[in-house]
């Protein structure tokens, strides 16, 4: 058990994501110390089991760049190792280049920056300053503060895999409160078309779950739903998320054509078949390359498509083979996820129960990153939007839990970058909507919560739309 005692509870959050990106096997508590106000600076204590392993004042005034150089160069002492990411423990760390590139810093005082201040890898500095780079080029001369973004979120799927812990549910076994949802979010979208009036609407997002997984009529009340309400004739992008290749059908994506949609994504997960049955998704590698080809036929050209790296039972090899599935497809967009098992999904409650909490394919996930960026690289897609997911303690040895996005050029997802950057407010709506109110000449953001349970969600519509009136 890692112990650490601080004069105050400042940087807490950083000294412990710290802690269990070194040692991730290991149970971390941080405490602040009374009466240790008499240092004239930022006092630490830390030890190990007990034993004392690192003490240091690190003087006023000091930083949180600071304070997290020092205690990660202890631990790189300590441990032996180094971490690709560096002193960097946010999701963003595509957000730190961004804001230099637009206070007009060379590109090379900024990689330099990324590898001495914040300890990055070459190779780290180099992804992120490239994401930034494109986001970058995509945004400018967008006025942000008077622009908004739509997310709807439809939280039916066919099945729930193994892995995930979003608030999805089962469309079979909720076909009774479909239609009901459906009401309820019509409310929510309606109101939303009112509130951005006078705003212009940049993005809409349809994405779940698997919006896909609603029947034909359900489906196409939805897409009627959002042309009836919202402003799209501004819209520069709309997506819908298929997911799921076991929910996609002629029908549906005649319906998509007809209301403009632009972009879609048709995510396989692996192309290996036995890892598809592993995970509990309800269709195999041929349904994949089927519906990919049916998205073509009716026009699609901007088609994403998802992998995970780090999967059950995985090798490099097999993601090599996934990597080249999916290249004879030619998609014009790949974005690789890194596994990690949430505490909340089907595979982290069994792997629990078996006292198994960590996966051996653990330690295959940073050549499997560097592998599927060497791939899309070469292969003409570019970074353009990534995120890091937090470090949780006694799930994943792995601490390197990004997702990055590639893309070919004109097919990069400007929702994400605005959603991911926090660049322009994002309106969501359903179940489990997160939206963020970006406030860009106060430098502030605002989060307002939709609730998660789809019957929540139902009878409390009124309460929804009341919490999001106050921001608007």
């Amino acid at each position: 058990m890692i112990q650490i005692k601080i004069r105050d509870r400042e940087f807490s959050y950083d000294m412990k994501a710290l802690a269990q990106a070194f040692y991730p096997e290991q149970k971390c508590v941080v405490q602040e110390e009374a009466g240790w106000e008499k240092y004239d600076g930022y006092h630490i204590l830390w030890e190990m089991d007990g034993v004392r392993q690192y003490e240091e004042t690190i003087a006023a005034p000091y930083s949180k760049n600071e304070v997290k150089r020092q205690v990660y160069d202890f631990l790189c002492r300590n441990s032996g190792k180094t971490l690709p990411w560096g002193i960097l423990t946010g999701i963003r760390p595509a957000k730190i280049p961004f804001h230099m590139l637009a206070e007009g810093r060379p590109e090379d005082e900024i990689f330099n920056i990324l590898c001495e201040e914040y300890r990055c890898s070459p190779q780290k500095a180099r992804l992120a300053l490239d994401v930034a780079k494109k986001e970058y080029s995509l945004t400018a001369g967008i006025h942000h503060g008077n622009s908004v973004n739509i997310y709807i979120g439809i939280p039916f799927c066919p099945s729930i895999c193994a892995y995930c812990s979003f608030s999805s549910y089962p469309v079979r076994q909720y076909e009774e409160k479909v239609d009901a949802y459906l009401d309820a979010l019509e409310r929510e979208i309606a109101y939303a078309g009112e509130a951005i009036r006078g705003k212009t609407l940049q993005t809409v997002y349809i994405g779940g779950g698997t919006p896909t997984s609603l029947r034909g009529e359900q489906f196409a009340r939805l897409l009627g739903m959002v042309d009836r309400y919202l402003p799209m004739e501004q819209v520069r992008e709309y997506t819908v998320e298929m997911g799921r290749p076991d929910s996609a059908t002629e029908e549906k994506f005649r319906c998509m054509k007809a209301y403009g949609v632009s972009r879609i994504s048709i995510n396989p997960q692996s192309m290996k078949q036995h890892t598809l049955e592993l995970l509990g998704r309800r269709h195999t590698v041929d349904d994949v390359r089927r519906v990919f080809a049916l998205a073509r036929e009716y026009g699609f050209d901007n088609i994403n498509m998802d992998i995970i790296v780090g999967l059950p039972e995985e090798t490099l090899e097999d993601l090599r083979v996934t990597l080249e599935e999916v290249h004879r497809l030619e998609p014009d967009s790949i974005t690789v996820h890194t596994l990690v098992i949430k505490r909340a999904s089907r595979m982290g409650i069994a792997y629990r129960e078996r006292g198994e909490p960590m996966l051996e394919e653990d330690v295959r996930i940073p050549a499997m990153q560097l592998e599927a960026e060497a791939f899309c690289r070469k292969h003409g897609y570019g970074p353009y939007y990534m995120y890091r997911q937090k470090n949780k303690a006694y799930t994943t040895r792995n601490t390197n839990q990004e997702n990055v996005a590639y893309a070919r050029p004109g097919k990069e997802c400007l929702y994400n970058i605005f959603m991911m950057e926090e660049l322009e407010t994002i309106l969501a709506l359903g179940s489990g909507g997160s939206s963020k109110y970006v406030f860009p000449g106060e430098n502030r953001m605002e989060r307002v919560e939709n609730v998660k349970s789809v019957e929540d969600y139902i009878s409390r519509i009124d309460e929804m739309i009341r919490r999001k009136e106050s921001w608007s």
